[in-house]
């Protein structure tokens, strides 16, 4: 139920017209009242359509629509006569509003003024930008992060919001006819509740009146105007509404209220929330321009929403009785405003916005993906395509990902016996696994995002992200290991009935799903453990196994994620086979203290290896091949100390050490350079910056430019020998 008033008008057009900056504030403030208006109309909109049908309502509003069109427009007057082409168009297009606005209505019954308002109150570029990034690609990064934002707030709507006003009879009580009976029937086959179907019904209506608005200048051409065809829409819409109310009423079961006792409302709604709202957004548009009004309003009427949301008296069947339980606030609605807000801001921001081929309005993205320079189109399909190349394209990240599918194979085959059996535990143990596979996603991610290309803000790449990945996961076992324990601690003294019905069969079958994941990552945990039996040898050796622990903590803690999984479901069936043969209720207790004592012991190396590697500490398996490097470049000729020697592991197989070299004025740089760079990547360091200081014979410094190896620079300022040097002797 929103007007077209964006219909032929250009953008081109209204930036071509210049009004003193005095005269703009003018309309800002009225836009900013007509919002207000308009969101008033849409609460007294609710009000009426729970107690009157939807298409009553709507012809009476269409009818007192028609009657201020027609007297200001006098669209049927005009001197341009329209051929029978275009009046079947224009039949058609008020066709189509018509079912959207009965669209509206029906969802607007189901969620609330305060929920529809977030839905539907969205201007078409808004709207057109979310559908042209997410499936064309069309406005790079910025639009696609604006995008993802509004999916977000709708998605809140729906899984995180608390509204479960749920209407246990027909929609608008006794009412069993037209569309309501259509789309009740529609909602129920697909599972939906009333207020999940009304947030699905709201968003269709606001994407298709997006499309027919931008489908309408056409039509508007043709017609002479966009206000004229606004009054031939409102005035035909009331032509196909009135025998569809003629048929509703002789077709109803019983009486319903008199359709002339909601007339006082249906005034309101056609003033403020149609007629009035119409000519100030149009007047608006041409005024300020179409991006600064979409995004003034949709703010200021989310505002207008919040507000009235709170002091709003909903009538009761007349009774005019406050219900304060019916379509509450919730935190998933909190949540939704932040997340539209920040949307409609994002895809309106002047930043993003040029001028394409033809003149058109695009978009420009403010920078390209990671490691990528250019300005491409990324669509939603073809990013989820090359994101998948890149995971199969990796032994690792092929690896969490045909496990991650597994195990949400068996999460929703879980979710479905629970719900099938109405089995409490079935569907607690999914939410388990639930919780299994964001921890599996999140090493997937820091998988992907690990082979990323350098960019010039993180010119070290993303290698650490698997680090940060392991170092997450460790934590998340340490507190799942300390819950178990407290738990287990607790039950240890008084221990609780188990039933196990059901339970062993669930326990087996996780138990074979978990040792097919133990299989597929012992490679991974393996890995890091192979050569650490060689990590003294000689400096000077040419092979190119340099004895470090390539350890991969992303992968790690995703194996034992796994592993803890897997003697999770060896503790649980071992406690149910005790309970059904000994009844030895304590056995579940115990099992569980062990379980959360292997977690704890097996997770700690993980959290020290990676906190290690996060704070820059020197790797223990590189410190006496570091002290073996530093001998060896102090045996070079005309070598005088290494000043500053420092060393890290910037990721698993990723070594990196900088040092500073001080000699004498006749040595040559670049062939100490040459050597010192030689040494250390005999070492094992992949990763290195060397710098040469040249003194003389007063002890001043002339360094030379640093050279570098690998990522990342170091730059050191001129300056006499460091006291605490490594001198040769």
């Amino acid at each position: 139920m929103r007007s077209n008033s964006n219909l032929g008008l250009s953008e081109e057009s209204a930036s071509r017209v210049i009004y003193p900056a005095a005269n703009l504030s003018w309309y800002v403030w009225l836009l900013l009242i007509t919002k207000f208006f308009r969101c008033v109309g849409v609460f007294v909109a609710y009000d009426a359509v729970r107690s009157i049908h939807v298409v009553y309502f709507l012809l009476l509003v269409n009818l007192l629509c028609s009657c201020v069109y027609g007297f200001i427009q006098r669209p049927l007057s005009g001197s341009k006569k329209l051929p029978q082409v275009v009046w079947v168009n224009v039949a058609r297009h008020a066709f189509v509003q018509t079912c959207l606005n009965l669209l509206w209505l029906y969802g607007l019954a189901r969620v609330g003024p305060l929920r529809a308002v977030l839905l539907s109150e969205h201007a078409d570029i808004v709207v057109l930008a979310v559908w042209s990034a997410v499936l064309k690609g069309i406005g790079g990064p910025g639009k696609l992060r604006g995008s993802f934002w509004f999916v977000l707030g709708v998605l809140s709507l729906v899984l995180f919001d608390n509204d479960n006003t749920r209407t246990a009879e027909h929609p608008e009580g006794q009412q069993h006819h037209g569309i309501s009976h259509v789309l009740y029937y529609l909602l129920a086959w697909t599972g939906l509740s009333d207020h999940e179907g009304g947030v699905v019904v709201l968003l269709l209506t606001v994407c298709l009146q997006a499309y027919v608005n931008n489908g309408g200048r056409r039509l508007a051409a043709d017609v002479g105007g966009t206000k004229r065809l606004h009054a031939l829409t409102a005035i035909v819409s009331t032509g196909f509404l009135y025998p569809l109310a003629v048929l509703i009423w002789l077709t109803q079961d019983a009486s319903s209220p008199g359709i002339l006792h909601f007339l006082p409302q249906a005034f309101v709604v056609a003033l403020f929330a149609f007629v009035l709202h119409y000519y100030v957004d149009a007047t608006c548009v041409q005024r300020l321009d179409m991006v600064k009004t979409a995004r003034i309003g949709t703010l200021s009427i989310f505002v207008t929403a919040l507000f009235l949301n709170s002091v709003w008296r909903y009538s009761a069947d007349g009774e005019g009785t406050k219900d304060k339980i019916e379509h509450a606030f919730s935190g998933g609605v909190a949540f939704s405003v932040v997340m539209l807000s920040a949307a409609t801001v994002q895809l309106t921001s002047s930043k993003e916005r040029w001028r394409g081929p033809g003149g058109s309005l695009s978009v420009l993205p403010l920078h390209g993906l990671p490691g990528d320079s250019s300005h491409r189109q990324y669509s939603l399909p073809a990013l989820l395509t090359s994101t998948l190349n890149l995971i199969l394209a990796d032994r690792n990240s092929r690896t969490i990902f045909y496990f991650l599918c597994i195990n949400l194979c068996f999460t929703f085959v879980e979710f479905a016996y629970g719900m099938w059996t109405n089995s409490l535990g079935l569907i607690s143990d999914g939410f388990h696994m639930l919780f299994d596979c964001s921890a599996l996603v999140m090493g997937l991610v820091a998988s992907v995002m690990a082979r990323w290309k350098p960019t010039k803000t993180f010119p070290f790449g993303y290698g650490r992200i698997e680090v940060l990945s392991g170092f997450v996961n460790g934590l998340f076992l340490t507190v799942i290991g300390l819950m178990i324990l407290y738990e287990a601690l607790g039950r240890l003294f008084e221990p609780p009935e188990v039933r196990t019905e059901r339970l062993l069969a669930v326990a087996v079958c996780g138990l074979i799903i978990n040792i097919f994941g133990v299989v597929s990552f012992s490679h991974t945990h393996s890995h890091g453990h192979t050569h650490e039996g060689s990590m003294g040898h000689s400096c000077g050796s040419q092979q190119n196994s340099h004895g470090h622990s390539h350890v991969n903590a992303n992968m790690q803690g995703v194996f034992l994620h796994i592993l803890a999984d897997t003697l999770g479901s060896v503790a649980v069936i071992i406690s149910s086979l005790l309970i059904d043969w000994y009844g030895w209720l304590i056995a579940d207790p115990l099992c569980s203290l062990v379980l959360a004592v292997l977690i704890l012991a097996s997770v700690l190396p993980l959290l020290s290896s990676s906190a290690s590697i996060l704070l820059l500490r020197v790797p223990p398996s590189v410190e006496e091949t570091a002290k073996e490097c530093i001998k060896k470049i102090l045996d070079i000729e005309h070598v005088l100390s290494c000043k500053d020697p420092r060393y890290w592991q910037h990721s698993g197989d990723t070594f990196v050490a900088t040092v500073t070299v001080q000699c004498r004025p006749d040595a040559s740089e670049q062939r100490i350079i040459h050597l010192v760079t030689g040494i250390l990547q005999e070492g094992g360091f992949s990763q290195m910056t060397v710098e040469v200081e040249v003194v003389d014979g007063d002890n001043t410094v002339c360094a030379s430019p640093p050279t570098q190896w690998g990522l990342g620079t170091i730059v050191r300022a001129k300056q006499n020998p460091h006291p605490n040097s490594i001198r040769a002797v």
